[in-house]
């Protein structure tokens, strides 16, 4: 039976078993996140919000779903301080009193929350923070990106005058599109022994497919009419998502993959925004397009530390998959050490000096 419960010293208000109509369209402008859109949650976490927590005094509004005795609060990278993450998770354990735990995600040192905690996991966004203008973002960037961009750009444009980007909004060619930036991403990993992600994980395609879909652009640059460079971006209020790139194998020359991230940035610039998350791994040319590590983590938070005590198969699940994660980040250094070590052993003619 949905219900709604009220606490004033807490500023917040629980709606129980329901979501209120048009609550959850705030939450796109409140908080500018990818991962905290309905179209995220029902793509990737494969749940519907059952309930809502809001905060007045700054308003926050964090949806829900009640799995076993557990809370998972869906809203995922958001801006929200110490303290109303705490009065959220005060507010929830009140409302619902059979809740042994809340699973709740915060951008902030996890030691801040001072709640009974456990750490599951963190991941770290490259995040470019957006100046008022263009010029201003280029004196962000070191003078060897600079001269770099103009350098690339210029002869992009030198040799190919008629190159164009065009932008298109979600649905309409996104299975057609999906397909050429598969085809092109198989063509230049297989060069240095790798397979595309989606390859080696399926099941995550039709998942993204889907979110691109329901909410994704492309911006597809065409020289000739001919596409040469795709990227996969998800605007969502102030910020925009590069979620996936790709370009012609045969045109590595004209570095299309930096270019053509730059350009939806300065398209980004263009429409407003304030920042470009870049999303994880590969930092290095990230740093060069001015992205800074951002970290998440995701907790347990727990009624007491007596109830945090008595939650020891959680505890043995996270050391697993700490293990499995630390493994999993050594292969993918040693392989990227390998990658690197055969590209700089190839010498002209085949001699070393």
């Amino acid at each position: 039976m949905p219900y709604d419960v009220a606490y004033d010293d807490l500023c917040a208000i629980v709606h129980i078993a329901h979501v209120p109509g048009g609550l959850a369209g705030e939450i796109d402008g409140l908080y500018s996140s990818l991962f905290s859109t309905l179209d995220y949650f029902a793509t990737y976490d494969d749940m519907e919000p059952s309930g809502a927590v809001v905060l007045r005094s700054p308003r926050h509004v964090l949806l829900f779903a009640v799995v076993g005795d557990t809370i998972e609060v869906l809203n995922k990278t958001i801006a929200i301080a110490p303290a109303d993450a705490r009065r959220a998770c005060r507010a929830l354990f009140r409302a619902l009193p059979d809740v042994r735990r809340i699973h709740l995600e915060v951008m902030f040192p996890p030691a801040r929350l001072r709640l009974a905690k456990r750490v599951l996991y963190s991941s770290d966004d490259m995040v470019v923070a957006l100046p008022g203008s263009m010029e201003s973002y280029l004196e962000s960037l070191g003078r060897s990106t600079r001269r770099n961009l103009r350098t690339y750009e210029n002869r992009l444009r030198r040799s190919h005058p008629d190159v164009t980007t065009e932008v298109f909004e979600p649905g309409g060619r996104t299975t057609e599109l999906f397909d050429l930036f598969m085809g092109w991403k198989r063509r230049r990993l297989a060069a240095d022994g790798r397979t595309v992600y989606f390859d080696r994980f399926p099941d995550q395609e039709a998942r993204f497919t889907e979110l691109l879909r329901r909410r994704g652009e492309v911006h597809l640059t065409s020289i000739e009419g001919r596409a040469v460079s795709l990227v996969f971006a998800f605007p969502v209020g102030e910020a925009s998502y590069i979620y996936q790139y790709a370009f012609d194998p045969d045109l590595a020359y004209f570095h299309l993959g930096l270019l053509s991230q730059y350009w939806v940035i300065a398209d980004a610039l263009a429409r407003g925004m304030r920042r470009v998350n870049l999303l994880w791994g590969t930092s290095y040319y990230k740093e060069r397009l001015g992205a800074r590590p951002v970290r998440a983590t995701r907790l347990s938070v727990f009624r007491s530390q007596a109830a945090r005590l008595f939650s020891l198969g959680e505890a043995a699940e996270v050391g697993l998959l700490r293990l499995r994660r630390a493994r999993g980040l050594y292969w993918q250094a040693r392989h990227a050490v390998g990658i690197w070590v055969r590209a700089h052993s190839r010498w002209p003619s085949g001699r070393k000096p």
